[in-house]
């Protein structure tokens, strides 16, 4: 008969194994969205295996679990297109996550900066989105993204939402019991560095692999996707998103913007 202690780190590590952000298994998926033109979001740009948005003609932001295993490495975004195949490819040599950046059940401060290596040469299809100003108040908010899609597949085309913002509370109830606790633990803090959203359908949200991508109100960002809080992403309608404007005076002092 198998001990309490053995029972337990089963249970651990099978808790741990299903646990499912925009983050790991860094692969996220849109679920259900609709094609988007590159030209109306000229500020989304594609990693390997995560989305970011362009701030600069030499700076990209995503979530730092997007590039915690390769902050000493080279690699490659692509912007200016819908697909891979029709995207340009830009080498970067730089990363920096932000320094308190923690790997927990909701991710905290889960930020970072990439520097390109060549600047972006800016066009229709290639334009930086504003930092906010101060909290974007607007309740309803847009997020694209270029994971797999309900197929399973990556999909051709560049992907679009409509969400609607909810209070912390509101998403705190909706989540699975164990990442409750964790919440409301830190609810303070959540509040501050997260922003909620879910679909304004009642449909599947964003999944692995969205992981970094854009959520905007007009021509201002508004979050990165961080985390998604269920197991199966076909039945999840929420996700917690990096609040942007929280970490504005960071992004000013390491990228000198």
């Amino acid at each position: 008969m198998a001990s309490p202690l053995m029972l337990l780190n089963l249970f651990l590590v099978s808790f741990l194994a299903k646990r499912t952000f925009a983050s790991n298994d860094i692969e996220s998926r849109i679920l259900y969205g609709e094609n988007a033109k590159i030209e109306n979001y000229p500020f989304y740009a594609g990693l390997a295996d995560c989305g970011a948005a362009i701030i600069s003609n030499t700076w990209i932001l995503t979530a730092a679990h997007c590039v915690a295993d390769i902050r000493k490495k080279s690699g490659f975004v692509w912007v200016g297109g819908e697909s891979f195949a029709n995207s340009v490819k830009v080498p970067y040599n730089k990363v920096i996550i932000h320094d308190d950046y923690k790997d927990v059940l909701i991710p905290i401060n889960d930020v970072a900066v990439i520097g390109l290596a060549t600047p972006l040469k800016f066009s229709k299809n290639v334009q930086p989105i504003k930092l906010p100003t101060n909290p974007v108040p607007n309740s309803k908010v847009e997020f694209v993204g270029r994971g797999r899609d309900e197929t399973n597949k990556i999909p051709t085309n560049l992907k679009k939402l409509d969400l609607v913002r909810l209070k912390t509370e509101q998403c705190i109830s909706l989540l699975p019991w164990q990442y409750q606790m964790f919440a409301i633990q830190n609810v303070k803090l959540l509040e501050k560095i997260n922003i909620c959203a879910k679909r304004v359908e009642d449909m599947p949200s964003i999944c692995d692999g969205d992981s970094g991508s854009p959520l905007f109100s007009g021509n201002t960002l508004v979050g990165l996707a961080s985390y998604i809080g269920n197991i199966r992403c076909s039945e999840i309608r929420l996700g917690f998103y990096v609040n942007v404007a929280s970490y504005v005076p960071w992004i000013k002092s390491v990228t000198g913007l």
